[in-house]
């Protein structure tokens, strides 16, 4: 029985593992996947979870490319609007200098680039898919902020970040998904600063910190007579003197009645004056007060006077010191700083000063603008050659403009590359998990038939053996 009772027992084994192999391969055909478990080919199995995980990270990267690709097709859209915007503002400039207007009807050409200007702070805070994109990683409020006066814009400050999020877009590869618009609508070579006017003031050694242009008002104070001779400062001097410095002289003919300044034209009085205007050759003039002159004086007065320096338009002023050469002058708004060298002042009036290679887009609008507004009430032939300036102002921003379009440009076209090559290693990795995880279907059935066979032919036997008896043997 010992015998009958292997026999038994190993048929039934082999029924067993040929419905197992039978439930698996029809399992195969019924799902198409060749490893449904890791038991079914551990090593694969491993393999392939390996090929998801890396299919996995390349379509996260694919996804961020997409986004970052996205964001620099609509900052690149902007910036083609901001370069077609200075364009107009090139063509307004040059109509408000070209003989056809004067300083007193530039009013529509100001409000035109008024209007150009509310357009560009527009432009600068597009946002665009919950992201600012020029103002780096801030991403609380718009990166530009504008200041009113009366209706106009006076000043646009960049409140956003110098810093950008930079994304992973490839396998050790990242690119910023926005951009820091104080490095594309300012320019950052910075160079001496230019002193426009007449009052003698010049750049001191130090370096400024002051932007695109500013406005120097040289102030006059007091004026002092040294000497013995009786005259005076006038009653105007303090408000109406225009001279500064300490060169300045004063020739007195008491007994001829005549007063000279810095050896100009001679000015008569009758020594009953407290108020007399003299002016010199320049135009520069003094009040003086004569009723106090000494009888018979003649000769040659040396003159001292005080001021003062400002370029907030008087909110804050500086002493004059003119034997300063590097006399730091502070805007009390915005905190920058323009060095002055005072050993050549001569006189006070308004002295415009602009710094190239820091302009920004917005000042120099706001500058031309006021410009043809004339708000500081020049002459007609200062407005025009501050305008004409101006065109270097504008081309400064447009040449930074044009090299931020070139880069993103560039960066478009990386990306796209990019993107194909991520799309080739994606589908490949994606190939390579189908071929493991993936059944042969045609392999599949011809080893589901023979393994069908083998289990009939099992079954067969089982059947014969069970059918003997002892009349067999017999």
């Amino acid at each position: 029985m010992s015998g009958w009772g292997t026999i038994f027992n190993t048929t039934r084994t082999m029924l067993r593992q040929h419905a197992e192999q039978l439930a698996q391969l029809q399992a195969t055909i019924a799902s198409g996947a060749r490893l449904r478990k890791a038991s079914d080919g551990p090593a694969d199995a491993y393999r392939l979870l390996g090929l998801r995980a890396e299919s996995h990270s390349l379509q996260t990267y694919g996804e961020n490319l997409e986004r970052v690709g996205n964001s620099l097709d609509v900052a690149s859209s902007m910036l083609s609007k901001v370069s077609e915007t200075l364009g107009r503002v090139r063509e307004l400039v040059a109509q408000g200098v070209s003989g056809t207007y004067s300083a007193g009807n530039r009013k529509p050409i100001a409000d035109e680039i008024n209007t150009l200007l509310e357009q560009l702070a527009s432009l600068a805070n597009t946002e665009y898919s919950g992201q600012y994109l020029f103002g780096g990683i801030h991403t609380g409020s718009d990166p530009y902020v504008a200041e009113y006066d009366n209706g106009r814009i006076v000043r646009v400050a960049y409140a956003g970040s110098r810093q950008t999020n930079m994304v992973p877009v490839a396998p050790g590869i990242e690119y910023p998904g926005v951009l820091v618009g104080d490095a594309i609508f300012r320019g950052d070579q910075r160079q001496v600063p230019q002193f426009l006017g007449r009052t003698g003031a010049a750049a001191g050694a130090g370096t400024s910190s002051v932007r695109g242009d500013v406005w120097l008002t040289v102030s006059h104070e007091s004026t002092t007579y040294l000497g013995a001779s009786g005259i005076a400062a006038g009653v105007s001097s303090a408000a109406g003197d225009t001279i500064l410095g300490n060169g300045h002289t004063l020739t007195i003919d008491e007994p001829g009645k005549t007063l000279r300044l810095d050896g100009g034209p001679e000015v008569a009085f009758s020594g009953t004056e407290t108020d007399l205007v003299v002016a010199n050759a320049d135009g520069d003039i003094v009040y003086v007060d004569v009723t106090s002159l000494g009888a018979g004086f003649v000769g040659t007065v040396n003159i001292q006077t005080t001021g003062s320096l400002s370029i907030d338009d008087g909110a804050s002023q500086t002493a004059l010191d003119f034997a300063d050469a590097n006399l730091a002058v502070t805007d009390s708004v915005t905190g920058r700083v323009l060095y002055v060298d005072c050993t050549g002042i001569e006189r006070a009036g308004l002295e415009p000063v602009r710094t190239p290679g820091t302009y920004d887009m917005f000042g120099a609008l706001v500058t031309i603008r006021d410009l043809m507004l004339n708000t500081r009430n020049m002459s007609e032939n200062e407005q025009t050659a501050l305008l004409n300036r101006m065109v270097d102002a504008v081309n400064e921003v447009a040449r930074g403009l044009t090299s931020a379009e070139t880069s993103v440009g560039a960066r478009i076209g990386v990306l796209a590359n990019l993107g194909e090559t991520l799309e080739s290693l994606q589908g490949h990795t994606d190939d390579q998990a189908a071929f493991l995880e993936n059944a042969d279907i045609v392999q599949v059935a011809t080893e589901l038939a023979r393994e069908q066979t083998l289990y009939e032919m099992t079954l067969a036997s089982v059947s014969r053996l069970l059918g003997l008896s002892l009349f067999d043997y017999l």
